[in-house]
């Protein structure tokens, strides 16, 4: 008995969101702390040349006991001109200490040298959830929420004086 053409495709679809979540219920998070990581990220990975603000955020796709896999994304948010001065988004080995902080970081080469780092840092698990030219649209929309919380700077002023 041979199935139809949409009912065979039906079937493929459902075993392969079947073994997507398998491989994602397979690949723990390890522990780690979170405001440790945050407060690295943003001292260590982000930068600010302008003074504004940075908005940020990051997506954990696995990693080991010694090891988190991220994709970090920030934007340095200019509240005087309502935009975003400079900011980046690459994906990010986090090295993790004894007490699971944050203590170091890698990140793959520039250039030429890219693909092949990619392949060096992250296992393929991790390379075949990431996207590997853009911010996931999750991370986006986190760092877009944050710069229209932001208060303007007026008021942000006047708030610290009270």
């Amino acid at each position: 008995m041979r199935l139809k053409k949409k009912v065979r495709f039906g079937l493929y679809a459902f075993m392969a969101g079947i073994l997507i979540l398998l491989l994602n219920l397979f690949f723990q998070v390890p522990a780690h702390q979170a405001d440790s990581v945050e407060s690295y990220l943003k001292k260590n990975v982000a930068w600010n040349h302008h003074g504004g603000v940075i908005t940020d955020g990051y997506k954990i796709y696995g990693g080991n006991e010694d090891e988190l896999y991220v994709w970090y994304a920030f934007e340095e948010w200019n509240r005087e001109t309502q935009q975003a001065d400079s900011g980046a988004s690459l994906p990010l080995v986090i090295i993790l200490d004894s007490e699971n902080q944050a203590a170091g970081h890698k990140k793959p080469a520039d250039g030429a040298a890219y693909h092949e780092s990619l392949r060096e840092l992250f296992p393929f698990y991790v390379r075949a959830r990431m996207n590997h030219d853009t911010a996931p649209p999750s991370l986006q929309q986190i760092i877009a929420d944050q710069q229209n919380n932001l208060p303007p700077e007026e008021e942000d002023e006047e708030l610290s004086k009270e």
